[in-house]
C-alpha cells in the first residue's frame, strides 16, 4: 500500500468517526432531552458542504458544542455514580 492509499484510508476512517459521533451526539440529546433537543444530524455529507465552501453559523457551533457537552455529561454522570452517597 503506498502512501497516497494510506492517506485515503486515513481520511475516510476520520470521517466515519465524524459521522458516528455526531450520530450518538444527537441520540444521547434526544434521549434526555427529549423534545426540547436542538441537536440534529448532518442535513448533507461533509463532501458536500466542503464543496459549498459555507461560513460556520453560530448555529453549527451550537449544534457541535451541545452534542459534545451531552456525551461529556453523560460520560461524567456514569463515571460519577454512586460517589457522594
Amino acid at each position: 500500500m503506498d502512501e497516497m492509499q494510506q492517506e485515503r484510508i486515513d481520511y475516510n476512517m476520520w470521517l466515519m468517526g465524524a459521522y458516528v459521533t455526531q450520530a450518538v451526539g444527537v441520540a444521547v440529546s434526544n434521549a434526555l432531552n427529549g423534545k426540547k433537543s436542538k441537536a440534529k444530524y448532518f442535513a448533507k455529507p461533509f463532501s458536500a458542504v466542503e464543496r459549498e465552501e459555507r461560513e460556520r453559523t453560530p448555529e453549527d457551533d451550537f449544534i457541535q458544542f451541545s452534542a459534545w457537552a451531552v456525551v461529556y455529561n453523560e460520560n461524567f454522570r456514569r463515571k460519577n455514580e454512586g460517589q457522594g452517597e
